[in-house]
């Protein structure tokens, strides 16, 4: 199967269903659906969108609603952490922090081996991403934050790379392509993608031998899987459509067995602009074990490990793992030094310097008017403040002092350095910020 490389230029908030909430979460990696979507936003501003009479309609449809299933990304150096897994819940030993299982294989452990105390399992969570919260105010408008209006949201780590894989392969995957990623696309999201070339004659997936020492297919879910019953109702039962994948009827299993937990999966179709319906899911990470009567073939299991299972597949959903090695927790990695860097100066460092801090009326006028400039630039990202040194700046300031001002006006961080000044002017007036003994700045 093609591979596909992703590397995020910026950060990445990547949303599930819809929350409410001050703390805004993200996925700990890439659905196939995202990463359709993104795709299909490229085709669409390349070729138009792909209405009846246009003439690449047809490959339209094949790339993203037909022949391409787009699979989840996930950052390097992460792992699905199954929900079979299974760990001392509280470590008392050496030996307690090393030992691990996984039940589809080694079979159930209620207790540790070495001390006796409970266990813990998996929830089918990723471990080891690289998140960032990022805390956001909202600014009245004058530019000051508003009081109660504090909100965070966090986002993958933007430098990081991103791996996953598609099943099927189109020439207009094959160039190298700049794409936006997940939510907050104006200021978040940009990644380049590429999708490594499939040989002209692919090889079947090879299906590993099963680790169990009966021999029992092991199959565990990569990405969520929307399952349904016969009438269509949401359902965590996926042994019948396992079977109907595999062509085979349910008096073929002899015994079967499941770990899995319930979830809800949404998300966002921006070419309508509105939400995609809330499904509920087999959570990634669940896992199954079949142990068969009548063996399926391997062109049965070939498919099944191509195809996965359930509805929505085409967006990256029901992705599964035939047979994977077992769980295990892995060995602490050893530390690696990161090389000092020098601290970023305070963002007052240089008005502090040019003794633009010890007079009031100077910080007054200061504050005020970085304020205007926040404000202005919010309103108009070509907004000129020389109109504000006409006003003081060549008056009071000489030279270098008018230089360290005009930093300071365009400077990313200025919505930082308000509350600073704020809190260098009460100093200066004795805690009482809004009275001044000098003139009018």
């Amino acid at each position: 199967m093609p591979e596909v490389i992703a590397i995020a230029r910026q950060g990445l908030a990547i949303g599930g269903p819809a929350e409410v909430g001050f703390d805004k979460t993200t996925l700990p990696y890439i659905p196939g659906s995202t990463l359709r979507g993104a795709l299909a936003s490229v085709w669409i501003s390349e070729h138009g969108i792909p209405k009846a009479s246009h003439p690449r309609r047809e490959e339209f449809i094949g790339l993203f609603e037909r022949d391409i299933r787009y699979g989840p990304l996930f950052q390097d150096g992460t792992s699905v952490v199954p929900l079979t897994a299974t760990w001392c819940k509280y470590p008392s030993t050496s030996g307690c922090e090393e030992w691990s299982a996984d039940a589809a294989v080694d079979g159930d452990a209620g207790t540790c081996p070495h001390c006796g105390n409970g266990t813990d399992t998996g929830k089918g969570e990723v471990s080891g991403v690289r998140i960032r919260r990022v805390l956001r105010t909202e600014l009245d408008g004058d530019g000051r934050p508003v009081q109660g209006r504090l909100y965070a949201r966090h986002e993958l780590e933007s430098g990081i790379t991103y791996r996953g894989y598609l099943t099927g392969s189109h020439p207009w995957l094959q160039q190298a392509r700049e794409i936006w990623l997940g939510g907050r696309t104006s200021t978040r999201g940009l990644a380049t993608v590429e999708v490594t070339p499939e040989p002209d004659e692919p090889a079947a997936p090879v299906i590993p031998a099963s680790a169990r020492a009966d021999g029992a297919l092991v199959v565990r879910l990569t990405s969520p899987a929307i399952i349904v019953d016969d009438a269509g109702r949401p359902a965590l039962d996926p042994v019948p459509e396992i079977l109907r994948v595999l062509g085979l009827s349910r008096p073929a299993v002899e015994e079967a067995r499941c770990w899995t937990r319930p979830i809800r999966v949404g998300g966002w179709h921006a070419a309508s602009g509105l939400p995609k319906p809330t499904e509920l899911a087999m959570e990634l990470g669940s896992v199954l074990v079949l142990r068969f009567r009548e063996q399926p073939g391997p062109g049965s299991l070939q498919r099944l490990a191509r195809e996965g299972v359930g509805l929505r597949r085409i967006e990256g959903f029901g992705s599964v793992q035939l047979n994977p090695p077992p769980w295990r927790r892995a060995e602490a990695l050893p530390a690696v030094a990161v090389p000092a860097q020098e601290a970023e100066p305070s963002a007052l460092a240089a008005l502090h310097d040019h003794g633009l801090l010890d007079d009031e009326l100077t910080v007054r006028w200061l504050v005020s008017r970085c304020r205007l400039v926040l404000v202005e630039r919010e309103r108009n990202p070509g907004y000129s403040f020389a109109s504000l040194f006409e006003e003081r700046v060549a008056v009071f300031f000489d030279d270098a002092q008018a230089d360290v001002v005009a930093g300071l006006f365009a400077s990313p961080r200025l919505a930082t350095v308000i509350p600073l000044l704020e809190q260098a002017l009460e100093r200066l007036t004795g805690g009482e910020p809004g009275i001044t003994t000098g003139g009018n700045p």
